[in-house]
């Protein structure tokens, strides 16, 4: 894992991130773990109790834009063995539900063998298998994750973590949370759990930033991105768009020349969620989102929505141009989303600098 610790200096000798001590540690720390991880696969010099011992699980957690992605993606591109698979947390529960629905047509064996089932195939592909902001927001995805971790680890499948939330604090004041404690026991249980200590979001460091979010009830605004659209569009005429996928249709709304153009009631108003807004990334490279509210608890439906919204155009590197009742950094939320908002203003300040956009 040398290399590792060369591509991280290398991106720091170029001056695309600043160089972090805690960083490094967390570097050296998780090389260990897979190095150790990859001579268990093969029996090597560990023993059978040697092997008892080894943690199955890499959790690293901490504050938003500290690096803690930026280190994952690293040792996944470095890390030389096939079997290995990197997925954002949203994308990978999607597909859990798809295949368990997939699975009960076949089978009137209870969910339990199902997920027993479906972590043996997991295991015969993939051998590491990389999350990106591990998160828990419902009572099904809870109850699913606590069974299907426990088969993974007994099927020696290596998990590497990201997530802003200690184990602990995982789903914290989500319904039903006591069906959840032996999951998070299990998972300190088998997990080198390691807190990325720092303050600084490097994402609002440093930025060169563009002018793409703008206040909704002024009529500047409205005109500037009636401009920006205009530059972006041509003289191409727009269309609503009409995507199928699982029987079901989603409309891109103002459709032209891979960009969409929406109300945010249009797609953070109504039933959408992670699944759509994945779907909707293949077509487009641009988003103008408008008339973005302000949140609270009396239109949180709406807030997680703009939350996995963001998520989802963040991984996919989708341009966004917004419109909002207040600035970003003044805008509130409801009480229960209120951690994870903040990782949603990070990644918007980040999203208007040049470098994404680039």
């Amino acid at each position: 894992m040398n290399t590792v610790i060369t591509s991280y200096k290398r991106l720091c000798a170029n001056g695309e991130i600043e160089n972090n001590q805690k960083q490094e540690e967390l570097i050296h720390k998780l090389s260990e773990f897979l190095k150790n991880s990859n001579k268990s696969f093969f029996g090597s010099v560990f023993s059978f109790t040697d092997r008892k011992k080894m943690k199955n699980c890499f959790y690293i957690y901490g504050n938003v834009g500290i690096g803690k992605t930026l280190i994952m993606d690293i040792f996944f591109d470095q890390l030389n063995n096939s079997n290995k698979k990197r997925i954002h947390f949203h994308e990978f529960m999607i597909d859990v539900h798809d295949t368990l629905h997939e699975l009960r047509k076949e089978s009137q064996n209870n969910n339990d063998f199902l997920i027993t089932k479906f972590a043996k195939k997991i295991s015969k592909e993939i051998k590491f298998l990389f999350f990106d902001e591990f998160q828990v927001t419902n009572i099904a995805d809870a109850m699913i994750l606590g069974h299907l971790f426990s088969e993974l680890f007994k099927n020696n499948v290596k998990i590497i973590i990201t997530s802003n939330f200690h184990p602990d604090n995982l789903y914290k004041d989500g319904l039903q949370r006591e069906l959840f404690l032996n999951f998070i026991e299990n998972i300190k249980q088998e997990s080198l759990v390691y807190n990325l200590n720092i303050d600084t979001d490097y994402r609002r460091k440093n930025l060169e930033l563009d002018e793409v979010y703008f206040i909704s009830s002024s009529s500047v605004s409205i005109l500037k991105i009636n401009d920006i659209h205009k530059e972006i569009i041509g003289n191409l005429n727009t269309e609503d768009k009409i995507i199928n996928f699982k029987k079901r249709n989603f409309i891109i709304k103002n459709f032209a020349n891979n960009c969409a153009r929406f109300n945010f009631d249009e797609l953070c108003g109504v039933e959408t969620g992670p699944e759509d807004y994945l779907h909707l990334a293949k077509y487009i490279d641009m988003v103008f989102l408008e008339n973005v509210p302000d949140f609270s608890n009396s239109n949180s439906n709406q807030q997680e929505r703009f939350i996995n919204l963001i998520d989802v155009l963040y991984d996919n590197q989708i341009n966004l141009i917004m419109s909002s009742e207040k600035k970003v950094d003044d805008l509130n939320s409801a009480y229960y989303l209120k951690d994870k908002f903040v990782r949603t203003k990070s990644r918007l300040i980040e999203m208007k600098s040049k470098n994404y956009r680039s």
